[in-house]
């Protein structure tokens, strides 16, 4: 699978359909980026879309010999269109196997918490040096002790 710049994010052992293994390839945008910001106002789920439509291009050498899902969501958990189906196709799959009828709603709430954690990680990444939320506890300190800032 390592045919020039084409590193998947993950290849099934076994036949997903057709005798074919399934890849995929997952995109987390920002919603907020400028190149998305005035479509993703009109258009829910133009940004997750957009990157799947990418994804889809790159590895499209692949579609003779594998499945190939492009997987796109956005920072405001918005899954785009190919990702939906394919997480309702495991959803399903997990349910029929298991007999638990929420894992499609389980699988869905452990991906919007992922989401949710990148989020985070990226926020603090902004910090330049955090040894914990001791600045968030300094800052409502200055807003207690100047009566200016009321």
């Amino acid at each position: 699978m390592r045919d020039g710049n084409m590193r998947p994010d993950g290849l099934t052992l076994v036949p997903w359909y057709q005798g074919k293994a399934l890849a995929w390839d997952v995109t987390v945008v920002d919603t907020l980026a400028q190149t998305y910001l005035q479509s993703s106002t009109n258009q829910v789920g133009y940004a997750s879309n957009q990157a799947e439509e990418k994804k889809r291009r790159k590895y499209e050498e692949l579609e003779g010999r594998y499945l190939f899902c492009p997987v796109g969501f956005e920072t405001y958990g918005v899954f785009g269109n190919e990702a939906r189906e394919l997480v309702e196709k495991i959803g399903k799959k997990v349910a029929a196997r298991t007999g638990e009828p929420r894992s499609l709603s389980f699988l869905k709430q452990k991906i919007s918490i992922e989401i949710q954690r990148g989020n985070a990680a990226c926020v603090f990444g902004t910090f330049v040096h955090s040894r914990g939320l001791e600045e968030i506890y300094s800052i409502l300190d200055l807003k207690k002790n100047d009566a200016s800032l009321v």
